[in-house]
């Protein structure tokens, strides 16, 4: 069993079939955790709870309720809360000159609105402290045409987790960030069918090579376990090859 045996962890993002909060549930599951696995789509949540012999609820990040029941059926379950990750996010795109408010809402409905409510409820739930984790995108530090809304609402929920980090100080409550480059997941898969798309991100990325949902889920690990990382607080984990310090590929 490993270092996360008897912690409690929830993760929502996680009705998918390879995404980043499903995949992070199978390593904090084989690392010992109680896992939680949460999302909008009811199906793959049983099929994952089934295979990590977790616990699928149901939850849309957009209803406070939700969120609020999503936490209080973990405590009823395992009697506390160690560790919550919110892997939740739309792909949202187009440029400023074409927005309206019906079209930047949903987005921050989502991507921030309910990841700030998700740092609530999960703060509330960990009696005993515990780490909060939040996927962000490495959008938020290079900016990139079309990605205003998505990456503006990461970027605001990335400074979030700083002030998150201060008000949590005493109850010791972790609360960091992940900032992913492109990686496959369900999502993204469609870029990865385009060769000229994936070399020129691979140029631009120091570590020379694409990154994969097995990175994020290490670095969720490293995140949620307190003896790995304890003294790690209020941090954005760039997780992108070295991509970070240069640019957007130019395609």
């Amino acid at each position: 069993m490993g270092n996360l045996s008897g912690k409690t962890a929830v993760v929502l993002g996680a009705s998918g079939t390879s995404n980043f909060g499903s995949v992070i549930a199978r390593t904090l599951a084989n690392e010992g955790a109680n896992v939680v696995v949460s999302g909008r789509r009811a199906e793959p949540l049983e099929d994952l709870a089934d295979e990590i012999n977790g616990l699928a609820v149901r939850c849309d990040v957009q209803d406070e309720d939700q969120i609020q029941s999503l936490f209080d059926t973990a405590l009823a379950k395992f009697g506390g809360v160690d560790i919550a990750v919110n892997s939740a996010g739309i792909l949202a795109s187009g440029k400023i000159a074409e927005l309206d408010a019906g079209k930047i809402r949903p987005t921050l409905e989502i991507s921030f609105i309910g990841a700030l409510l998700f740092f609530k409820w999960a703060a509330a739930a960990m009696k005993k402290g515990g780490s909060v984790i939040t996927i962000s995108s490495l959008t938020t530090r290079l900016p990139g045409p079309e990605l205003a809304v998505y990456s503006g609402a990461r970027a605001g929920i990335d400074h979030a987790i700083k002030v998150a980090a201060v008000e949590y100080a005493e109850q010791k409550v972790r609360f960091n960030s992940i900032a992913a480059g492109l990686i496959q997941t369900d999502m993204t898969n469609p870029l990865f069918d385009m060769d000229a798309v994936i070399e020129a991100c691979v140029r631009e990325t120091p570590a020379g090579r694409m990154g994969t949902v097995q990175d994020i889920a290490q670095a969720a690990l490293f995140l949620a376990d307190g003896e790995r990382s304890g003294f790690i607080n209020g941090q954005i984990l760039d997780l992108a090859g070295g991509q970070q310090m240069g640019h957007l590929p130019r395609l």
